[in-house]
């Protein structure tokens, strides 16, 4: 029986790099024989690949996706872009080593154009720029979407032999684009939820309240008209700014010129996170999509006890953000998978005796994380005052957690990621040519074992 030959891939400089938009990829192919063989070809492959599966009944219902009939799956793969090079055409090669250089780039922009009505207003149809490294199991039991970048290196060998294949797992994530370190505040007022703490009481209560006081002037009952102040887009380690802000529209100078001067409270903060996931698979018949929300308590605090004078912005948390090792990936759009984020803030006011509820959700963009070296360090007095969400937790399968931060695996914290761009034109894809070199200028590399191609795609898991 012969021997199999031992095929690789060894990438130039760092392993554990995350690579952006308009990096190139450079390494070699190395081809170990151990007795002569003729072989048909030896080709290298770059791709970046959208796959998305559900299991449905063969007649589903998209309201009852757990029917115990049997299931069919349904599968797409969308291929982002795709460069080959050939590095060995047909040739007899005597039993040595071999090595072969290779070379791509990562282009800006994803390849195919899809008809309007093919995936849905949800999803892009047009080319856009590339989505990040990203895999998540969904709510229907079998099923996934998956974004990956890799190469592969194909040796094919003469009729009856099977193909021998090398895989190598390339993490990617957005580029810095016109980078800034503060996030921008957005403001919304609230008229909805204006809070009128007196008004539930009866006339004799208000005429004993004004009597205590020794005065029957003044505005006595308050119309609180509060203001959300929160961030639309942030990164991770970016400091997320949360205010509030209260007015009284029955005292438009807000100067409690009244006997009245008591002050609002602030009592208790919950920041959540939501995290809405969809994927599609285009068939003709059904095109089902599995549509995943979970909700993520990142602050909750209680008995705060923090005047609120009125018409002055107040914080809610003290250099609240996102850490790296948290549940955060970029947000993002690409043909057939979509994740996006809500921000919900409750906070409770009191005045007086009365406790009310402020709720407020907005979108929240989650950027790619911007390095770690950029962002301003933490004042060693203010150590103490740091709100951040909370580590990491690994869980069950059953309850897939958010799915794949930006990583494959630990890297240092030099090699974060940065600002999503939606801009930029599209470049292709550049490869030299394959170049074979003696045996004698390979010897001294630390050859590996041959990889397993069954087993060699590394996943992205959070």
């Amino acid at each position: 029986m012969s021997a199999i030959p031992n095929l690789r891939i060894i990438l130039d400089g760092d392993h554990l790099r995350v690579y952006r938009r308009g990096d190139r990829v450079t390494g070699r192919v190395i081809l170990v024989t151990t007795e002569e063989e003729d072989f048909r070809s030896l080709t290298v492959n770059f791709n970046g690949t959208c796959t998305t599966r559900t299991p449905r009944p063969p007649s589903f219902d998209e309201n009852d996706i757990d029917s115990t009939q049997a299931r069919k799956d349904f599968e797409e793969h969308i291929r982002l872009f795709n460069f080959d090079q050939e590095l060995l055409p047909r040739r007899t090669l005597a039993p040595r080593k071999y090595c072969w250089t290779f070379e791509f780039k990562f282009p800006e922009l994803t390849e195919p154009k899809f008809a309007r009505w093919y995936h849905g207003p949800r999803y892009h149809r047009e080319p856009h720029p590339l989505p990040p490294s990203f895999q998540t199991q969904t709510h229907v039991s079998g099923g996934h979407a998956m974004v990956s970048y890799l190469l592969q290196a194909q040796l094919k060998r003469d009729a009856f032999k099977p193909p021998i294949n090398a895989l190598e797992p390339l993490p990617y994530h957005p580029t810095p684009h016109n980078m800034t370190l503060d996030a921008k505040i957005a403001s919304r007022v609230l008229y909805a939820q204006t809070w009128k703490p007196l008004g539930g009481r009866t006339a004799i209560d208000k005429a004993l309240k004004r009597f205590s006081r020794g005065s029957s002037a003044g505005n006595d009952t308050p119309r609180i008209v509060p203001t959300l102040h929160y961030p639309e887009r942030i990164s991770p380690g970016q400091h997320i700014p949360l205010l509030i802000s209260l007015t009284n529209s029955e005292d438009p100078s807000n100067t409690t010129s009244g006997i009245d001067t008591r002050e609002c409270v602030l009592d208790s903060v919950t920041v959540t996170i939501t995290t809405h996931t969809t994927s599609i698979c285009n068939q003709a018949v059904g095109r089902p999509e599995d549509v995943m929300v979970r909700h993520v308590v990142c602050l909750s605090k209680t008995n705060i006890n923090t005047p609120i004078p009125f018409r002055t912005r107040t914080k809610l948390t003290h250099n609240f953000r996102l850490v790296d090792d948290a549940e955060c990936v970029p947000s993002f759009r690409t043909y057939t998978i979509t994740r996006r984020y809500d921000l919900t803030v409750v906070v409770g006011i009191k005045y007086d005796d009365r406790t009310f509820r402020i709720r407020c959700t907005t979108l929240l963009d989650i950027l790619p994380c911007i390095p770690r070296e950029l962002l301003p360090l933490l004042q060693e007095d203010n150590a103490a005052e740091v709100d951040q969400l909370p580590l990491y937790t690994p869980r069950e399968p059953s309850a897939p957690d958010y799915e794949s931060l930006y990583l494959l695996s630990p890297m240092p914290s030099s090699s974060t990621s940065s600002v999503y761009t939606m801009s930029g034109s599209a470049s292709s894809s550049v490869a030299s040519s394959g170049q074979s070199t003696p045996a004698s200028e390979v010897d001294e590399l630390d050859f590996p074992e041959l990889v397993d191609p069954n087993t060699a795609s590394k996943e992205i898991q959070i």
